[in-house]
């Protein structure tokens, strides 16, 4: 991405924020860099059309009923990745927790490491 693109997107610090809190600050944008992230749960559920950089580790239900977009981590994700997603992707340059795709219905999920 060039140097002028990433600095139009916004970034947030997740560090100290729950998940709610956290998917309530993605809501207000289509494309943001998240970082901090120490495991929290449901990033990106249910969310269409944005485009999210995750920095860390994210916890279980990562990108749950998604419908569209493109969710990249740069790090490991716990279980039930992509669960009952509808559409979009989803890459993990790291490993994956247990049942990735669980009830997918579509999309795609890319893992670089390995998944249990």
């Amino acid at each position: 991405m060039p140097a002028n693109e990433r600095c139009k997107m916004k970034i947030i610090n997740a560090t100290g924020l729950d998940f709610k809190e956290l998917n309530e600050e993605i809501r207000k944008t289509d494309e943001a860099e998240i970082i901090g992230l120490e495991g929290q749960r449901y990033i990106g559920c249910g969310t269409e059309g944005k485009k999210l950089y995750l920095c860390g580790f994210s916890g279980n239900g990562l990108g749950s009923f998604m419908n569209g977009g493109e969710i990249i981590v740069y790090g490991n994700a716990q279980d039930a990745v992509g669960d009952t997603m509808n559409g979009g992707s989803i890459v993990v340059r790291g490993s994956v927790g247990d049942t990735a795709g669980y009830a997918m219905r579509g999309g795609e999920i890319y893992v670089q490491g390995n998944a249990g």
